[in-house]
């Protein structure tokens, strides 16, 4: 399932990914307390969900970014989770972070396809990040890309349902173009002062995935990145092959 949801902002932070995990956490919260702490019981165990933001006629101005409105598609196939997402949001009308002010305005559902192929070309709604063990980024024409996305999906969907990849991943690029994000956290502004950056080399694009059906459903609905609940690693179906 996805839900869609409409802000009015003027300016948001250069690092406005986190601002979203804080108005996703909040709304959570603000649904269920118990539902929350079970969710967060471990800080970096990797939650149900994925999220792509768009901006609105935006312009960088330094360090902020100012915009005309803000959308969110929050992406998971736990109806639990979308559910406490849900009511947190219509529950509250206005979200606030490190000074920053969002006016929620409405929530629409949007629509999500049956992936009943073995082969299905995807879109990127938002950057792909995929990283080799020593943590360094891989691009799609490296050879051992495919590996990589492998070893992540399996984990994935282990981490969601329990069992990895009923089968291998066959990749193959359609066109990609690299995009660097800068981002920070609580952690990182802690070490190194709130001014500073960190960079992610990810890529946008087209990549056709080849594998279990059951498992291309799941990866469309939790996305395949790293830091998925970061907002990256959000795809859509462009076209399903036969």
């Amino acid at each position: 399932m996805r839900i869609i949801c409409f802000f009015q902002v003027k300016k948001l932070p250069i690092h406005y990914r986190m601002a979203i995990v804080s108005i996703l956490k909040e709304s959570i919260r603000a649904s269920s307390e118990e539902y929350y702490e079970r969710l967060y019981a471990q800080a970096n165990a990797t939650k149900p969900f994925v999220f792509s933001p768009f901006l609105k006629n935006f312009r960088l101005k330094g360090d902020e970014i100012e915009l005309d409105e803000l959308r969110i598609i929050i992406s998971s196939p736990d109806y639990e989770f979308l559910l406490h997402v849900y009511n947190g949001l219509q529950s509250k009308k206005k979200f606030e972070y490190k000074g920053y002010e969002f006016t929620r305005r409405k929530i629409v559902m949007g629509d999500e396809k049956k992936v009943t192929s073995s082969a299905v070309i995807f879109r990127t709604l938002s950057p792909l990040l995929i990283e080799d063990e020593n943590k360094i980024p891989i691009a799609p024409d490296d050879p051992n890309y495919e590996k990589h996305m492998n070893y992540l999906a399996d984990m994935i969907l282990y981490e969601y349902r329990g069992k990895g990849l009923y089968r291998s991943l066959t990749v193959r690029p359609v066109r990609f173009k690299k995009t660097v994000i800068k981002e920070s956290n609580r952690q990182f502004a802690e070490k190194y002062g709130e001014g500073q950056h960190l960079y992610f080399t990810a890529y946008h694009g087209l990549f056709e995935l080849k594998g279990h059906p059951a498992d291309l459903q799941l990866l469309y609905q939790l996305g395949l990145s790293k830091r998925r609940n970061q907002g990256f690693g959000m795809l859509e179906v462009e076209e399903v092959k036969e």
